[in-house]
């Protein structure tokens, strides 16, 4: 281990790291923490207790939402820029799931809505009603449609263009209800935000029915089933190659060709919460299993295993360098040496795809 920093209360929001090295990460105490590469506290701001983690833009403004849903606009600084929203019986409050973000506008979860935030002035310019299920983490396709859960599609001015796709012919559930009949993915309950390939196809997880692919136009392509009982929250990540890699609730982590088809699966020895797995440039998988850090090889191979102490939820990140960091659910910031380089270049490496947690897509 590189060093270790204790924060103030659980962290289970993913952590994000700006183009200057800074790491932030949101705690559930209700401290937004930057730190250098060394684990030195640069500042810290009291935003209330937070469950999901940091996004940061491209002039290094971190955004950043409490249980409250009160969204912050904080410079690199550490001084708030505005806020908006804030309601303590505003439903659902925001769990470790993220916004999106392109160059003018946030895309976040909020009342019940996908909200659209101007950067610049923290102004709510329009929502869409996607209603309080939906808790998945939200994401941009290249074409420039905002996408929720996998399912809810809408484009900048908050007018949705599809939602709810049809699934022909319908998925079996490991529920006690027979679904015999078509069904729209809504019903089986959203996991995770998506995960984007070069050319537009996408990829999420959901409750009880494993990971499914869409079209950018929100058509169903596939199904790949988890074993049961699977809650699936984790994000997929996307390797240069196409393999698509995903950490499922039944204790797998699995890697598939991107036509569904399995390539392997490596039993992580417990469930997986919400931990998004992230690709190292040599195609070094890094997982958390809940209670440890594992780093399995594109061949399927176990190569490490290293215990977290207090548990970890959060989703990790990968400096250029090959640091890697992850934060635990006793309210730890770790930095550990990586032997396998910075983050791959491909279309959707890791939780909402950059170091920034921006959650958008490359373009085609």
């Amino acid at each position: 281990m590189n060093w270790q920093f204790a924060a103030t209360g659980p962290i289970i929001g993913a952590l994000a790291l700006g183009e200057d090295g800074t790491l932030y990460a949101a705690s559930e105490g209700g401290l937004l923490y930057a730190l250098d590469a060394t684990g030195s506290l640069q500042w810290k701001f009291d935003a209330g207790p937070m469950f999901a983690g940091p996004t940061v833009g491209e002039d290094g403004t971190i955004y950043v939402t409490n249980k409250e849903q009160r969204i912050f606009a904080i410079n690199r600084a550490g001084i708030p820029q505005w806020t908006v929203g804030g309601d303590p019986y505003a439903g659902k409050p925001m769990g470790r799931t993220a916004g999106a973000i392109d160059q003018a506008f946030l895309y976040t979860p909020w009342h019940g809505m996908l909200r659209t935030i101007h950067l610049s002035t923290g102004r709510f310019e329009s929502s869409a009603v996607m209603g309080f299920e939906r808790s998945a983490s939200v994401g941009i396709l290249p074409n420039g449609r905002i996408v929720q859960s996998g399912v809810f599609a809408t484009d900048a001015s908050g007018i949705t263009e599809w939602q709810n796709p049809v699934v022909d012919p319908p998925l079996n559930t490991y529920s006690l209800i027979d679904f015999n009949y078509h069904f729209p993915l809504s019903n089986s309950g959203m996991g995770s935000g998506i995960a984007v390939a070069f050319g537009g196809t996408f990829y999420a997880t959901f409750h009880n029915l494993g990971l499914a692919a869409f079209t950018p136009a929100g058509t169903f392509l596939w199904n790949f089933k988890t074993k049961p009982p699977a809650i699936n929250s984790a994000n997929p990540v996307i390797a240069s190659d196409g393999t698509i890699y995903f950490a499922a609730g039944d204790g797998n982590l699995y890697a598939l060709n991107p036509d569904g088809m399995q390539k392997w699966a490596v039993d992580t020895g417990r469930g997986i919460a919400a931990s998004t797995p992230m690709i190292a440039e040599d195609g070094t998988i890094y997982s958390a299993n809940g209670t440890a850090l594992i780093a399995v090889s594109p061949e399927g191979k176990v190569l490490a295993t290293v215990p977290i102490v207090g548990g970890v939820v959060s989703s990790p990140t990968l400096a250029p360098n090959g640091t890697i960091y992850i934060a635990s659910q006793g309210g730890k910031i770790l930095a550990f040496a990586g032997t396998h380089g910075g983050l791959m270049n491909s279309s959707w490496p890791k939780f909402q795809r950059d170091l920034a947690n921006s959650g958008r897509a490359l373009p085609f």
